[in-house]
């Protein structure tokens, strides 16, 4: 049986899930700059 999660565990884990998308968000967003700054650059 779960045991209820008490609301700053829950208020913990919304704000920890949204930080990973935050930086899922900004790796994807690096990744994409870079190929962008790789094929406008002269090479």
């Amino acid at each position: 049986m779960e045991r209820e999660l008490t609301p700053v565990e829950a208020r913990g884990a919304v704000i920890s899930g949204r930080i990973v998308k935050i930086l899922a968000i900004s790796c994807i967003g690096a990744v994409i700059a870079l190929v962008v700054a790789w094929a406008l650059l002269p090479h």
